[in-house]
């Protein structure tokens, strides 16, 4: 269960270091879109960037995306009071010396919910950022994600 909760804390990173593709100039420094930011440059503005220029996205159709990872990313506070409380819990039973699955049963039911919940987020957030993409487009992330993420390859037509 544990596992659960950093893979998801790690996949809410990634949302994080996607989402600071704000504040390039040109049309990623308009319309509300990041131009208020004052961020500059760096490698993550540069993935999301690179991204979106390769699938060449509308600037609605970029909108529509970060608007679905800025609903993931607000999951981030949950994930982190959740770990502050699986600490205080640990610390519990290891300062009680009585270390048994029963020590652990409500935190891994929160565990449990709060797993949920991010997937239903998860899920919505990719169903809203597949929608704003066109069928070339869904196809050049597919074939990025079934490659396994390598952006040096071949991957974009």
């Amino acid at each position: 269960m544990i596992g659960f909760i950093i893979g998801t804390v790690c996949l809410i990173g990634l949302v994080k270091v996607l989402r600071r593709g704000r504040g390039w100039h040109g049309r990623w420094g308009h319309g509300g879109y990041g131009s208020h930011s004052g961020r500059m440059g760096g490698p993550r503005r540069w993935f999301l960037r690179s991204i979106m220029e390769r699938l060449e996205t509308t600037p609605g159709q970029e909108k529509a995306i970060v608007a679905a990872i800025d609903e993931l990313r607000d999951d981030r506070k949950l994930v982190r009071e959740e770990a502050e409380q699986t600490r205080a819990d640990l610390a519990r039973v290891v300062s009680s010396g009585l270390v048994d699955d029963a020590a652990f049963e409500e935190t891994f039911a929160r565990h449990d919910r709060l797993l949920a919940q991010l997937r239903v987020a998860f899920v919505e957030s990719l169903k809203k950022a597949t929608e704003a993409l066109d069928e070339r487009q869904r196809k050049q992330v597919a074939e990025l994600l079934e490659r396994s993420g390598r952006f040096g390859g071949r991957v974009w037509a």
